[in-house]
């Protein structure tokens, strides 16, 4: 019975959440997808409903998954299946992306004792489970003239 009421509860406050106003501002507006111009195409497989689906590419080894190191950060409700998302690029080069379902739609990715994240998660080139945090060369892509096309499957987190 405790079990139900606890499943009923969690049910509810996840319906709260996502009838919740969504509240985007400019600059994390995806760009509009087009294939002729320079830009990151990212199809996300494994997204749940609700919240919001965020987006980061970044461009800094020395600073990846940091904010400092970020060049842009893209913010989308979340919806069930698959979604893309597009991201205009300056210019050519080699980036990597981590995208993150925040479920509750708080801005922020809930994270384990160990720093690993605690919501649905994933990399661009999709690397395997490891130890640590990841490395940028993990993730790490280049770009030609019209962009790239990439493939990011969401995992859960381990806890």
């Amino acid at each position: 019975m405790h079990a139900l009421i606890f499943i009923m509860s969690l049910l509810l406050s996840t319906q709260t959440s996502a009838s919740q106003p969504f509240n985007i501002k400019p600059h994390e507006a995806p760009d509009v997808c087009n294939a002729s111009i320079a830009q990151v195409r990212i199809t996300v497989n494994n997204v749940g409903a609700g919240g919001v689906l965020n987006v980061e590419l970044y461009d800094d080894p020395e600073h990846f998954l940091f904010k400092e190191g970020r060049k842009r950060k893209v913010r989308i409700p979340a919806a069930e299946g698959q979604q893309i998302v597009c991201m205009n690029l300056e210019q050519p080069g080699t980036y990597a992306v981590a995208v993150y379902h925040d479920i509750d739609g708080n801005r922020k990715l809930k994270k384990q004792w160990n720093m690993l994240p605690r919501e649905p998660f994933g990399l661009s080139n999709n690397p395997g489970q490891q130890f640590g945090f990841p490395k940028f060369s993990d993730a790490a892509f280049t770009t030609g003239r019209l962009g790239a096309d990439i493939v990011i499957d969401l995992k859960s987190p381990n806890h």
